[in-house]
């Protein structure tokens, strides 16, 4: 994977060719060029297609990228986590590469190259939707019966644990559920809900705070520079959260098995309460806690990223 952040990308010009495109459209690799440099999603040594392209779910519209190697043994479906994009995601990305897994990803609603108002949204059930029209297209247009895996990172591991609940016999999702500090909800929520219950009587957003939360100063560096970040936490999004948590946690058990990683010093995830919560729902996880792992997994530095491949290569069935 290419240096991130080092190259000149202008965000609001990609933005504007995509909203002009017809759904489906790919845009041409020339107009990728500058944001797959600027986000290290090159991979000039692994022999693979890209396309980028958009698609409408309601009155949004979603980023869709694909990323084909010359050989492919099977799909993911990659979700990404809150204030998160698919540029943010290069080192997953590459690690199904070089695996013979195609990535399917997309910008959810309101962050990076997709639509909406930025990082807020006023039911998750809009995200599971988003994510529903972008399978559903993938599977059609791929035309490929390999199987598909889940990857959701965060907010993503939520989305991916919703979906599987409303959509429970989809077609095709026959492989793994990997869940990376998936959300059930925020670190310190005994105190924070009732800030949150004062604070949604008087505000309606606040100013975001960046966090170190990955031991690795080069993406601590690519958040400050990246012109995709969104710079508020939104009253609704929070709200759509809890409704949504309240929902999730009274499901009845489920029969299958993801591979979970968790980081035990993730303070931006309430991750004690997670892993209860999945021990319940899931009894059959396979899980890996990462010493020292903070909560942005997809990130972590490389000798964390490496003990993460690892645990995957060891349980994935790939």
């Amino acid at each position: 994977m290419g240096e991130r952040g080092s190259q000149a990308f202008d965000a609001a010009a990609l933005r504007g060719l995509l909203a002009d495109l017809p759904n489906g459209q790919q845009l041409s690799p020339a107009h990728v060029s500058q944001y797959r440099q600027f986000y290290g999603l090159d991979y000039k040594a692994l022999p693979h297609q890209h396309r980028l392209f958009c698609l409408s779910s309601g009155q949004y519209r979603l980023a869709v990228q694909y990323f084909l190697p010359d050989q492919v043994d099977g799909y993911v479906m990659l979700c990404h986590g809150y204030y998160d994009h698919v540029g943010l995601y290069g080192h997953v990305i590459q690690y199904f590469l070089e695996r013979g897994i195609a990535v399917v990803a997309y910008d959810q609603i309101g962050h990076g190259l997709s639509g909406g108002r930025p990082v807020t949204i006023d039911n998750f059930d809009r995200y599971v939707e988003a994510t529903r029209v972008v399978y559903e297209f993938a599977r059609l247009d791929l035309q490929d019966d390999k199987p598909w895996h889940w990857f959701g990172q965060s907010m993503g591991g939520a989305v991916v644990m919703e979906y599987h609940q409303q959509y429970p016999s989809q077609p095709g999702a026959t492989g793994e559920v990997i869940l990376f500090a998936p959300l059930i909800r925020p670190y310190a929520w005994g105190v924070n809900r009732w800030v949150f219950a004062l604070a949604k009587r008087l505000i309606t957003e606040r100013a975001r705070t960046l966090t170190d939360n990955a031991e690795n100063p080069e993406f601590h560096a690519l958040q400050k520079k990246d012109p995709l970040q969104a710079h508020v936490l939104p009253v609704a999004w929070v709200q759509a959260m809890v409704n949504w948590q309240t929902r999730f946690v009274r499901y009845p058990i489920s029969q299958q098995t993801p591979l979970l990683v968790q980081g035990n010093a993730d303070r931006t995830v309430d991750w004690k309460y997670g892993l209860q919560t999945y021990a319940r729902r899931y009894p059959g996880t396979r899980q890996l806690i990462l010493d020292g792992g903070r909560h942005h997994l997809a990130n972590e530095s490389s000798s964390k990223r490496a003990q993460i491949w690892a645990f995957l290569d060891q349980q994935g069935r790939w």
